[in-house]
This record gives C-alpha cells, sequence and structure tokens, in this order.
C-alpha cells in the first residue's frame, strides 16, 4: 500500500511566479534555465528532468524556469490519444515549486503556436522570450509545426541562439516509461498503486464541492466508477466514482461540516475498489 501523503488545503496556491505566456515574464527576469514540456502530472520522470535543470542553474547561477502548455497539445491538434488532465494548471506550478522550480511559465497551446516553425519557437519563446542559457528537454521532445523539431534540431538551433541543450534520458516505471500517459491508463484501470508509483504520490483530483458531490473540471483522470479509500481535504474517508465523471464524498473521518467549495479529493492509491 503507498503512503498517501497529507496533502494542502485546497485550493492549490503556487507559490511560485506562474505567468501565462512569455509577454508577461518581468523585465531583466533573464537569464534563465528553462526545462520545456507539459509536464501534466509533474511525475517522477519530470522531476528526474526539473533536478537536472536545477544542478545546471546552481552550476551557473541562474534561475529554472519550467516551460509548459495549456491545453494538452495533443487535444488541440486533435491526435487521438487519452489526454485526461492529471493535474490542473495550479496544482502543476504547486507540484513544480515543491521540486525547486523558480517561476513557470504557461503557454495557450492553440494552432497558431502549433503552425510555429522548429527556428520560430526556438527564436520567440526560448531565446526572446525567457532569454534561456540553457534548456532542459527529455530524450522524446519534439516541437515545432508537425513535430518537425527535436533534440538534435534544438541543439543544433540552441548553438545559434545562445543557449545549450540538455538531454535527460526517459525514466522507466517498471514495465513502461514513466510516463503521463501510463499513469492515466494506470488510473483508468484502477491500478492506483501502479499510478501513484508513477507520479510518486497518490493521484488528487481538484474540484467543486456541493454538498456531499465533487465536480471536477472535465476531462480530469479518475479510475472506474466505484469506491475508493481517500482523503478529503486531508481528512480519511471513503469516496465513490460515479458515472459521468463525478465524485461523491460518503464518509470522511473527522470531516467537519463542510462549505460548498473549492476541494481536493486524494485515492488513497492502494487500489481498494469495493
Amino acid at each position: 500500500m503507498t503512503t498517501a501523503q497529507a496533502p494542502d488545503r485546497t485550493p492549490s496556491r503556487p507559490v511560485v511566479p506562474l505567468w501565462w505566456g512569455v509577454d508577461a515574464v518581468p523585465d531583466r527576469f533573464g537569464p534563465c534555465v528553462v526545462t520545456v514540456g507539459v509536464f501534466d502530472g509533474v511525475h517522477r520522470g519530470h522531476r528526474r528532468l526539473i533536478d537536472h535543470a536545477r544542478a545546471v542553474g546552481r552550476e551557473r547561477g541562474l534561475p529554472v524556469v519550467l516551460l509548459t502548455f495549456d491545453p494538452h497539445p495533443a487535444r488541440v491538434l486533435g491526435i487521438d490519444r487519452d489526454t485526461a488532465v492529471l493535474t490542473t494548471v495550479d496544482r502543476r506550478a504547486e507540484l513544480a515549486a515543491a521540486a525547486g522550480v523558480d517561476a513557470v511559465c504557461v503557454l495557450r497551446f492553440t494552432t497558431g503556436l502549433a503552425a510555429r516553425t522548429p527556428h520560430e519557437f526556438a527564436r520567440d519563446v526560448l531565446a526572446r522570450g525567457l532569454e534561456a542559457a540553457a534548456v532542459v528537454v527529455g530524450a522524446n521532445f519534439t516541437f515545432g509545426v508537425r513535430a518537425a523539431g527535436d533534440v538534435t534540431t534544438l541543439a543544433t538551433l540552441g548553438t545559434g541562439l545562445g543557449f545549450t541543450t540538455h538531454v535527460v534520458p526517459l525514466l522507466q516505471a517498471v514495465d513502461a516509461p514513466c510516463s503521463s500517459t501510463h499513469a492515466r491508463r494506470c488510473i483508468r484501470s484502477g491500478r492506483l498503486d501502479a499510478a501513484a508509483r508513477a507520479l510518486g504520490r497518490p493521484h488528487r483530483v481538484d474540484g467543486a464541492r456541493r454538498g456531499d458531490v465533487v465536480r471536477p473540471d472535465p476531462g480530469t483522470a479518475l479510475p472506474p466508477p466505484g469506491r475508493y479509500c481517500g482523503l478529503v481535504d486531508g481528512c480519511a474517508g471513503d469516496v465513490e466514482v460515479l458515472p459521468g465523471g463525478r465524485v461523491r464524498i460518503v464518509a470522511a473521518v473527522g470531516d467537519r461540516p463542510a462549505p460548498d467549495g473549492p476541494v481536493s479529493v486524494v485515492f488513497a492509491g492502494n487500489g481498494t475498489l469495493r
């Protein structure tokens, strides 16, 4: 059984600057180390990237910026794959801050952004927008229109644009790459212990509580309908996943009468499906 971590009370509150777009980056912030990816879930593989970026940052005396995208690129591009949300953007920033990132920059992923060439993205976002001195990515990183750029492209472009490129090997989670796709697959099948191993913590869902029903944001990754052990705003109890993407709070030990509003539900991670 995976031990559930006591979460902060909701809602998530990023404790580092959270910029929506490079235009929001303060003047004279750079140079910096940038690690790029969707980072949905901020799982163990993501934290390996962050750890590498922090090491580069310490060596050069530079802050670390996590560059992420919202919504998931595959959803905008119409790619047929599961893009269920593992973490809200605020929760993502909260986890990134806990991992040692100094700031988070979110790019709205649009068809316009997707149409940029690798050179345009590297120049406008990384070099000019964030003044990257170093860029840290996973070995499977691709970017630019039709994913035309890869880590070799990035390294070549970086040489001309003034940043170094650092490629981090993918982390394995037992028999599969430690990825958001793997975590979603585990959650969808009710293997919450395996999901917790990939994420490095039990899966948490943020949503709005009304009475004893929680409505997560549409598209949030949930286990199959059924009853589970969990934590509701830090109180141990049982929750039931209902058809249609809702969660019912069955009982929470020590729970006090709670007003309607933001709430977190942590699935305890042992896969208890009754």
